[in-house]
């Protein structure tokens, strides 16, 4: 073949082969247009594979995206039906070829993988694949994923020139993942952002400047101004109808949104007032902000929008409950008053009759206030969440029987009938609030139902809960009534009852919200329900079942306590002390104490309290908290200096404060003023029960636990010989757990037999006295002898041996 025939034909391949690179490269081109059309990271992603394997002529074809960790994030392939994938199975774990390629960041290409010495085969139901052909996809020199390719079509392994290729398409590649997952990211927080400000409680509005049009407007914001906002939409109609059939514009031309976008004022807390299109107005709290360009110029405003309905709701209910308080005291205030003033100022003496009967109604309109105020307390507590219930096990029957009783004794006229199963009912609860509880639903039960109505209490009882119905014949409530009648100040408008007369509560909105607090402290539910007006209403709560046995007294301390009430074992009287720097108040704790079968001995100056400690040796003492010049938990600590005589505080602080450091001190009880003469006689005598201790001491033999030794009869405790000086407090806690030794008791429990029923929840008092308690015996909390504790529970002593 001559020189000119070769440079000819050579020209013609040359030519061809030119050819066929402009069509490939015209191929890639497109190709990058179509993977960069979208910004779908799924449809990217599928694309680029099916792009990838379309220039290289691949029959198989997957890409991977990687995460920051260089586990794949998310596979994509392309000549395996959806049914084969399926088989596969999950995510590769980007081993193998897959992990050198995503390593080395190199491309590679095999003509038989399975010769690659990191080949590990292929997972069951894989179609088979020979040649492979793999490429990085990096963006910047950062690594997004790869490539991968198998099986080329016709031909037995895959070109140099298919991986130069594949090289650069993945380049292309690399900026369509990362266009499509930087969308992806603005999307998402996009939709973040937008149910943000839909569910926002306050309402959000944006307007664009020039049209006025809407950009965003929430939920809330569409209530408030009673219409709905498509996108675009002007925010006022100026003729006619506006969105919605709504007459007239949505916002006026004073409205902060619009002040700020057209002059650019920034409003803060404005009241406004917007009228719907139904002539009702919504008062609300508004604030704007004009929004700048980059030019300086508004282009939108924003604006908050708060609903404060709520608050005036809120505002007038206080204002009502304020005024039904002060009627509630000025009522009780002004027959005290009066009934005082005509005894006090009669010009001839009364006669014993006309004085019980002034004295009366004295002490019956004073337990009015003291309910009242007593109620005002409970529902502080409850909203602080600082109620608390001394649980015990409590007869369900024989409480609503005393409730029964309680209702007539109080004015009720209306029958009650109790629906009890035939088997007793025992629950834990605090027997007081529980009777507190009753009261409250019976009284309100009365106030709303005819005289000469029936009101019935029906007990079901399941596996876990006694469930209390309390229902009458009255007025019924309405549907829109019923989830607010457990809101403290909410009053059912209309007619009053008029059954419970008389009673010391009527209508102050506090009843029902502080049974719901007490219910629920309990751990129980409470709920009402009603067919209608006029067709009466059942208030209902649960409450826990007692399932474990109370556990009796030792018979010595049934037959040895009994003198531990009004009459010593000498005959004598128990003497109370009481010292208090109002001279009324101790004549009334006197007259009290007298008539209880007590001796009192009383006093103004705290001063005089340690030598009448030890000269008249009393029972009990009632202590004052605040006096001229001294605490009352000065006197305290002096008191247990010389005597672990059971101390009683008697104060008006209604701090829980003050209680617990009480308490810590060695105090027995806390009791605030005002109370009635039979809850301080009750309390007294729980203190003297309390006392019970050392009269069983004596019929038992010491205690040794290691070094530890507790003689009961003489009331010393010592550890290696040496006596530890307990304080009476930590001497009750420490023979608590020396008579249940072995038995883990919990904090509770120990709280009610220490300090007494009225005492639960304060688990932080049990750790100081137990923390003290383990100093005095030399007791490592981390390596105990003597004092374990018991997790979630509280504590227990080891088994101990006899000396």
């Amino acid at each position: 073949m001559s020189a000119e025939v070769r440079s000819h034909s050579e020209l013609a391949m040359l030519r061809r082969e030119n050819r066929r690179l402009r069509e490939r490269l015209s191929q890639l081109s497109n190709l990058s247009r179509r993977i960069t059309s979208s910004l779908d990271l799924g449809t990217v992603l599928q694309d680029i594979v099916d792009a990838a394997s379309d220039l290289t002529g691949a029959r198989y074809g997957a890409v991977a995206v990687f995460d920051d960790a260089g586990q794949v994030r998310t596979f994509v392939t392309h000549g395996i039906t959806a049914s084969q994938r399926e088989q596969l199975g999950n995510l590769p774990k980007g081993l193998g070829l897959l992990g050198v390629l995503h390593q080395d960041q190199m491309p590679l290409r095999l003509a038989d993988l399975s010769t690659h010495p990191q080949s590990i085969g292929f997972p069951p139901n894989h179609p088979p694949m020979k040649s492979f052909l793999g490429a990085p996809i990096r963006l910047d020199g950062e690594p997004l994923g790869s490539l991968y390719l198998t099986e080329k079509l016709g031909e037995v392994e895959f070109t140099a020139e298919d991986e130069d290729v594949l090289v650069l398409f993945a380049s292309h590649a690399a900026l369509a993942i990362h266009n499509a997952q930087q969308y992806e990211a603005l999307e998402y927080e996009r939709r973040r952002l937008e149910s943000l400000v839909q569910v926002s409680p306050v309402g959000i509005l944006m307007i664009e400047a020039g049209g006025e049009r809407v950009l965003i407007a929430n939920r809330e914001a569409e209530r408030i101004l009673g219409l709905s906002y498509g996108p675009g939409d002007a925010l006022r109609s100026r003729e006619g109808p506006g969105i919605d059939g709504a007459a007239g514009p949505a916002v006026d031309e004073e409205h902060p949104i619009l002040r700020a976008l057209a002059g650019g004022e920034v409003v803060r807390a404005e009241e406004v007032v917007h009228r719907l299109a139904d002539g009702s107005t919504v008062p609300t709290l508004v604030s704007a902000t004009p929004i700048y360009g980059e030019d300086g110029e508004i282009f939108a405003a924003v604006s908050m929008i708060q609903d404060i309905s709520p608050l005036e709701e809120l505002e007038r209910l206080k204002s009502e409950f304020l005024g039904i308080v002060s009627h509630e005291l000025r009522t009780p205030l002004t027959a005290i008053k009066g009934s005082a003033a005509t005894v006090l100022g009669s010009p001839h003496p009364l006669g014993e009759q006309e004085l019980r009967e002034f004295f009366e109604i004295i002490d019956e309109q004073a337990d009015r206030m003291r309910d009242l105020i007593n109620n005002l307390l409970d529902m502080t507590r409850i909203e602080a969440g600082s109620l608390s219930v001394a649980l015990e096990a409590c007869d369900l029957g024989e409480a609503l029987e005393e409730a029964k009783l309680a209702f007539a004794r109080g004015g009720g006229y209306q029958e009650i009938v109790i629906d009890f199963p035939d088997s007793a009912a025992t629950v834990r609860a605090d027997r007081r609030r529980l009777d507190q509880v009753l009261s409250n639903l019976l009284g309100n039960a009365g106030k709303f139902a005819p005289e000469d109505s029936r009101i019935t209490i029906q007990v079901e009882i399941n596996a876990d809960n006694a469930v209390v119905h309390v229902r009458d014949q009255g007025r019924g409530l309405r549907a829109a009534s019923l989830p607010h009648v457990f809101r403290k100040f909410f009053q059912e408008r209309g007619e009053q009852g008029s059954g419970l007369r008389g009673s010391g509560l009527r209508g102050n909105g506090l009843g029902l919200a502080i049974c719901k607090g007490i219910v629920e402290a309990h751990g129980g539910r409470i709920w009402a329900a009603s067919p209608g007006e006029g067709q009466g209403a059942t208030f209902s709560f649960t409450l826990p079942l007692e399932h474990e046995p109370r556990t009796p007294l030792p018979t010595q301390v049934s037959r040895q306590s009994h003198h531990l009430g009004r009459v010593t074992q000498g005959g004598t009287k128990t003497r109370v002390l009481a010292v208090d720097d109002e001279t009324q108040v101790l004549r009334y704790l006197q007259s009290i104490l007298r008539q209880s079968g007590y001796t009192p001995i009383v006093t103004v100056n705290p001063a005089e309290v340690v030598g009448l400690v030890e000269r008249e040796e009393p029972q009990v003492i009632l202590l004052d908290l605040m006096f001229p010049g001294v605490s009352g938990f000065d006197v305290l600590e002096r008191i247990r200096e010389v005597s672990g005589v059971p101390v009683l505080f008697l104060t008006a602080r209604d701090n829980e404060e003050d209680a617990v450091r009480a308490l810590r001190l060695g105090a027995d009880d806390y009791i605030t003023k005002p109370f009635s003469p039979s809850e301080l006689v009750a309390r007294v005598e729980a203190s003297l029960r309390r006392r019970v201790m050392p009269d069983q001491l004596e019929v038992r033999p010491p205690l040794a636990c290691g070094d530890l030794v507790i003689d009961y009869a003489a009331r010393r405790v010592s550890v290696s010989g040496q006596e530890a000086p307990l304080t009476p407090t930590e001497y009750k806690l420490l023979y608590e757990l020396a008579v249940n030794a072995g038995r883990a008791l919990t904090n509770d429990q120990i709280l009610q037999r220490v300090w007494g029923p009225d005492y639960s929840g304060e688990s932080q008092l049990v750790r100081a006295i137990v923390r003290n308690l383990r100093r005095k015996l030399g007791d490592d909390a981390r390596n105990p002898r003597y004092i374990f504790t018991v997790p979630q529970v509280g504590y227990r002593m080891a088994r101990p041996s006899t000396p």
